[in-house]
């Protein structure tokens, strides 16, 4: 069967396709309603569709595939071809994607499966709580302390003061507002401790979360994102390759003989990027203040390195490491060892010169 190529640029009511074939004739160029373009592919047969990563893509992708057709999400910030000329319409685009696509030149996404594309979602919706419960009891603290009633740091000391300074607040209709938000922080905190046991129960089940967390400064919330996020860790070829697409390597901007680094990327998923330096720094300052010098190979060279660069510097170093040390984990199935300086480069210098000798 000759293979076909259809770009498909997807939005949330109308998407367009363009079918090549592999000479590069155009086929068909057609604009349906989202809802009606798997009835309208589902009678072509041999395709390798191309749809740009968008919100719903994932759910789209598995109804293609699901009639057998093999499908590629493309990245779009990477994907430089659309709107060459200046300019740009959805029937450009699709043309340019199933273009790109006959040529093999595309930047593929990869397609988690369901189960993980699920855990990300609690991870998501319990951020969502937090984020709007901190706004919340911030915007309550900096009114009340605009009226002299300044709240103590912290969620516990602001809990446990704020009713008695509303109960003092001059002005009853302001009050009232902000006995309200308080009211939302506390359902707020109620609704993270019930995602939080969801979360707790699913770690328990999950062998791969059991040894994320034997190594320091990796938790429950942190094994839970990394499983979510990674989905399948042989798709990186090691832990180096994994920490670039977390972000944790230094920027570069290198010509010639000269070498510029700058700071870390921050690409990939921005949340289990943020709990791995939240882990490093809790690490990092329980071992400066414990008052027996750590026997952990890792934490010595944390401390190490802080003393040279800075505790800033030192805490995004060593989630680099906690990051490979993960992947190193999950690879091969082990718990983490303390009495290992680097225990991930040691298995993959060892697998490279295996591949070298055969």
């Amino acid at each position: 069967m000759t293979k076909l190529y259809c770009g498909v640029d997807f939005h949330k009511r109308t998407s367009t396709y363009c079918i090549k074939d592999k000479e590069g004739k155009t086929l068909e160029v057609s604009r349906v309603d989202s809802d009606r373009l798997i009835a309208a592919l589902e009678t072509r047969k041999g395709l390798l569709i191309g749809v740009e990563a968008s919100g719903g893509t994932n759910h789209l992708v598995e109804l293609l595939k699901a009639r057998g057709h093999e499908v590629k999400i493309i990245n779009p910030t990477k994907f430089q071809a659309i709107g060459l000329g200046g300019k740009k319409t959805d029937e450009r685009d699709a043309i340019a994607l199933s273009e790109a696509l006959r040529l093999s030149f595309i930047p593929e996404v990869y397609h988690k499966n369901l189960c993980a594309r699920q855990r990300k979602s609690l991870i998501v919706g319990r951020e969502m709580y937090v984020r709007s419960r901190v706004n919340m009891m911030n915007h309550v603290r900096g009114t009340l302390r605009e009226y002299g009633f300044p709240m103590a740091v912290g969620k516990e000391a602001f809990l446990s003061e704020v009713d008695a300074a509303l109960m003092e607040f001059p002005e009853p209709k302001l009050a009232f507002l902000l006995t309200d938000l308080v009211k939302r922080v506390r359902e707020f905190m109620d609704q993270e401790k019930v995602i939080e046991a969801i979360l707790i129960d699913i770690a328990k089940e999950d062998p791969m979360m059991k040894l994320l967390q034997t190594a320091p400064g990796i938790g429950i919330m942190t094994a839970f994102t990394f499983a979510a996020v990674i989905d399948d860790h042989t798709r990186f070829k090691n832990g180096k390759v994994l920490a670039s697409y977390l972000g944790l390597v230094p920027r570069e901007n290198s010509s010639g003989d000269k070498r510029r680094m700058g700071s870390i990327t921050r690409s990939g998923s921005e949340i289990l990027r943020r709990y791995f330096i939240h882990g490093a720094r809790a690490t990092l300052m329980h071992a400066k203040k414990a008052k027996v010098p750590p026997k952990d190979r890792n934490k010595i060279w944390a401390m190490k390195l802080e003393a040279k660069v800075g505790m800033n510097k030192a805490t995004v170093a060593l989630a680099h490491r906690m990051c490979r040390i993960a992947f190193a984990i999950v690879r091969d199935g082990k718990p983490y060892n303390e009495k290992l300086k680097h225990p991930l480069l040691r298995s993959e210098q060892e697998n490279d010169s295996k591949k070298d000798v055969a």
